[in-house]
Order: structure tokens, then sequence, then C-alpha cells
């Protein structure tokens, strides 16, 4: 399509002019030559001839430039109405972009303000839970100093003492999750940390899981290692659970170029590269309900007793410290990913 400002608006008046011309060439031809011989047919309109040629000419003209012009005038408003359609296009796309966008911020910050508000509960129960705990260590360990170290008595209390122990590190977790802790941040190699929190997790996961990474070499962020080894473990037991001790866990860094969809997926815009730790296993995956309360304090799918419900909570505490976004992506009998999106920064 031609657009308005390319189109020939100075042919139709080229064509009426050039038509208007050759009328009057005509019509001195008529009028001023012999050609009784070849209008006899003619002879009653004799002396009208050379001004009917001239008419009928200067009409013809008048009439083809006009076609020509309603052409050009209705390929204009063709022109017109598409480029019109196609920002019509554009601004509805932008703004369905920037409503989407919008819910994702809205439900981030929501979600945000409901683990703070958790987080904040959480930590005045936990104070007040240790001050307890600390009470009950006391007495127990007063008791036992009065008891023979081999009677049963003895015993049992030390059970008791295990127990209000395990008990404090629960209270730490919790503190940790409702406390803005702040850890030293350095340049840390993403792959070598995975592989040395995977060395340490080998051991204790059963045989018959398959641990893969897939890495790009050359991966770089600004962190703490022991968070991050954290995350990995904690990710990782939550896999080997779901799969109930059977299965494959892929892990796989790589690089992100600054146009990837993902990026959308940020809560806050960053003109700075990112890279990408995804972690997929086979077990039996999460329904919609299960995905949106995933990271709450205390929601746990295990049995009483195998799970406090922190794991996960801390995971998210920890990628939002380190400036990163975690995605879940799962589905019932189809496993679960968790992509993780970190600011990526050149070794020193």
């Amino acid at each position: 399509m031609i657009p308005p400002a390319k189109q020939k608006s100075w042919l139709p008046y080229l064509v009426v002019g050039g038509g208007i011309l050759i009328s009057f060439l005509l019509w001195h031809f008529i009028l001023w030559h012999h050609v009784e011989a070849y209008l006899d047919l003619l002879l009653p309109y004799k002396s009208y001839l050379s001004w009917l040629a001239l008419l009928l000419g200067i009409s013809l003209s008048i009439l083809a430039g006009t076609i020509i012009r309603i052409i050009q005038l209705d390929d204009q408003r063709t022109a017109l109405l598409n480029e019109m359609q196609i920002t019509l296009k554009k601004e509805m796309s932008e703004r369905l972009r920037a409503e989407e966008s919008k819910q994702k911020l809205e439900i981030a910050l929501l979600q945000g303000q409901k683990l703070q508000a958790i987080g904040t509960l959480a930590g005045g129960i936990a104070h007040d839970f240790n001050n307890i705990l600390y009470a009950i260590i006391g007495y127990v360990e007063m008791t036992r100093e009065e008891e023979d170290k081999n009677s049963i008595k003895y015993n049992n209390l030390g059970k008791v003492l295990e127990a209000t122990k395990r008990g404090q590190e629960l209270i730490s977790r919790i503190l940790a999750f409702s406390r803005k802790q702040h850890h030293e941040f350095e340049v840390i190699d993403l792959n070598n940390t995975i592989e040395a929190a995977l060395s340490l997790l080998k051991p204790t996961i059963p045989a018959s899981v398959s641990i893969q990474f897939e890495k790009n070499h050359g991966i770089s962020i600004v962190g703490n290692q022991t968070q991050i080894h954290q995350v990995l473990v904690n990710i990782i037991n939550n896999a080997v659970d779901a799969m109930e001790g059977e299965g494959t866990i892929i892990i796989r860094s790589t690089h992100l170029t600054t146009d990837d969809p993902l990026l959308k997926q940020l809560t806050q815009s960053s003109p700075q590269k990112y890279c990408k730790l995804e972690i997929s296993d086979t077990g039996h995956g999460m329904d919609q309900a299960t995905m949106e309360r995933v990271y709450e304090p205390f929601f746990t799918t295990k049995e009483v007793g195998k799970g406090s419900g922190l794991g996960l909570s801390i995971v998210h505490s920890i990628i939002k410290e380190h400036r990163g976004e975690i995605l879940l992506n799962s589905q019932l009998g189809h496993g679960t990913t968790f992509t993780i999106l970190l600011p990526e920064c050149s070794p020193k």
C-alpha cells in the first residue's frame, strides 16, 4: 500500500490537461482541414462537428481525471484505516501488557505484605516461646545434677533436653525468616557453589534419586554462598520427598539475554544481566491451590512431624534478599520446576 503522502496527486490534473490539449488539437484539425470526404454521414452536423469533438474530448478528460482521483482518495482512506488499525492494535497490546504487569506487581506486593505480617507475628511468638524453653532447660539441667547419671530419670531428663534443643533450632529458623538479616555478600561462582552444595547433599540422598547438573560456564553473582546452599538444600529435599525417594532431579544454570521473556516476571526492572537457575524434578507435582500457598510460613503438604513448613518461605526470603525472583511451574503428575533469576555480575 502506497502511503497517502507518496501517491501521485498530480496525476488526475495531468490527465485532464492532456485530454483538453488533445481535444483542442482535434478541434483545430477538423476546423481547418478538409475532412468532408470522410464525414458524409455527419453532413447535417458539419458546422458543429469541431465543437462536438472539443466538448467530447474535454468531457472524457474530466471524467478520466475524476475517476483516477476517486481511486486515489479510496486508496488513501484504506491506507489511513490500516494505519489506524495497526496503531489501535499496538495500543491495546501495550495496555494489556501494562495491566498484566500491574496485576503481577499487586500480587507480589500482597504476597510480600502477607509474608511480612506472618513473619512479624511468628517472630513475636518465637521470642516468647524461646524464653519458656530457657526456663525449661534451666530447671531440667538443675534437676539432672541431683540425679544419678545411670538412673532412668536422668536419661529421661536428657530426652527432654534433646527435645528442647530441637525446639530452639526451630525457633532460630523462625527468627531467621522473620528478621531482615544482613549477610555478607561477595562475588561467587554460581556453578562452583552448586557443585559444593551437591557434594554435601548426595550422601544423604537415596541412590534411587539421580541428580543431573547441566551448566553454562562463567556465571558469577553477588551473594552469600551459605544462603545459596540453603536454597538448594531446601528445594532438593522437597523434590526428593515429592518423588518418594525415586526419580530424577535436573539442575540447569544458564545466562539470560536482555530480551528473554522471563525477565518480564521481575517485579523490579533493571538494565543489568541476569542468570537463570532451574531445578526440576519428576515428582507428583502440585495443584494450583498448593502453588498459591507454597511460600507461606508453616504451610506444608507433608505428614505431621515431617516438616516445619518454613523451607520454601526461607528460600523465597533469600532470593528476594539477593534481588532476584523465584518462579514456580508445576502440574499434578508432571513434576515441578523452580526457576530462580539472579542478577549476574562480572567476576573480579
